[in-house]
């Protein structure tokens, strides 16, 4: 492979003024392919023990890095690993890999040097992610409605091993996009957040919607629903009703797809002031809402990260991501409401989910 050739076409990186700088050829997976010598002067080793290296070898957090320079299309601030020593780098994205510039900033002790704005970037990848949510939902939608077609003979005849793997690709293809609407919901609730529109509502009015939206599914899977209220419950409230009608909903679904028979229980309550102070609350009037199930029983295992997605990959529950991209959604969407969310679990017995909002 000609390197020069790779250097050369990377319109993001004036190579004639970079040659000061140290360069670095990295593939997709971060394996360093080619160095030029101020990059073996700036990491203190040789030449070729970084092409038998990684980048992450000797950069702090540097895919993550890379992947925000490309998106931003700017440079980032990098940081060698166990040194104070900090860097600009540029990053051109090729189909071979990224070409990687590193120039030293004029602030590089830890003390100086201003960090970036994680936030910042956070928005970013998600307004990113949002504007791609066409590019993402198309095509599996055009998977799902094609293999459905096919499974309902639109398409002619198949052999019966056909029509299975027709109905493979559909499942498969169904959860896929369900898995990527829970993304982009979760990229919208850490997205800036429009104000909620506070309009008085009942709130008991709003749990038996939702219920009645998951009927057929509940029923189909052996699934008894009970809603009640206390009886010092006052039944109206304002807050936004769309907000809340989606975190209810996204909390039913947690349950839902997690049990196939028994029974759930949606309380609506006024919670005392002792619990109100127990959940750091400010004083005021706040309501209750409790989704138990008997059937749903979960260990401290299973409680780990559940509410952060961005953690339990890394854990041995990474089979539950997608539940805590959703609970991570209500816990967004039940802050903007200036409430709290809440799991606990009794062993044997239930599992409930509680949210507390104000009232007014």
């Amino acid at each position: 492979m000609d390197f020069k050739k790779i250097l050369f076409k990377t319109s993001s990186i004036d190579v004639e003024k970079a040659l000061p700088d140290a360069l670095i050829f990295i593939n997709k997976d971060g394996k360093i392919q080619w160095v030029n010598d101020i990059a073996a002067e700036i990491f203190e080793t040789s030449k070729m023990h970084l092409m038998t290296s990684k980048i992450s070898d000797f950069i702090e957090n540097a895919m993550n890095l890379i992947s925000n320079a490309v998106i931003m299309n700017k440079p980032v601030i990098s940081k060698l690993l166990d040194k104070e020593f900090y860097y600009d780098m540029t990053v051109r994205e090729i189909d071979e890999g990224y070409v990687l510039d590193f120039r030293e900033t004029v602030q590089h002790s830890v003390k100086t040097q201003e960090e970036p704005d994680v936030s910042v970037i956070n928005r970013e990848k998600n307004n990113f992610l949002l504007k791609l949510s066409n590019d993402l939902k198309s095509p599996i939608q055009s998977i799902v409605g094609f293999s459905q077609a096919m499974s309902d003979g639109l398409g002619g005849a198949m052999t019966e091993q056909q029509e299975k793997y027709v109905r493979i690709i559909n499942k498969n293809s169904v959860e896929l996009m369900y898995f990527i609407g829970k993304l982009l919901e979760l990229s919208q609730t850490e997205s800036v957040l429009k104000q909620p529109e506070k309009k008085t509502a009942d709130a008991l009015a709003l749990v038996q919607s939702v219920v009645k939206y998951n009927e057929q599914l509940y029923k189909d899977k052996d699934v008894r629903i009970t809603v009640k209220q206390e009886e010092n419950y006052k039944k109206t409230i304002t807050t936004d009703h769309v907000i809340l009608k989606n975190i209810l909903q996204d909390l039913f679904e947690v349950i839902l797809k997690s049990v196939d028979m028994g029974e759930i229980i949606i309380t609506l309550s006024t919670p005392d002031d002792s619990e109100v102070e127990q959940r750091g609350l400010k004083e005021g009037s706040y309501t209750k809402f409790s989704i138990a199930s008997s059937a749903l029983l979960l260990s401290d295992n299973d409680l780990e990260c559940m509410f952060d997605p961005y953690r339990i990959v890394d854990t041995t529950n990474r089979k539950n991501v997608l539940r805590a991209m959703v609970l991570a959604s209500v816990k967004n969407l039940v802050q903007s409401l200036n409430g709290i969310v809440w799991v606990e679990s009794q062993i044997l017995k239930s599992t409930s989910f509680n949210v507390i909002i104000p009232e007014g």
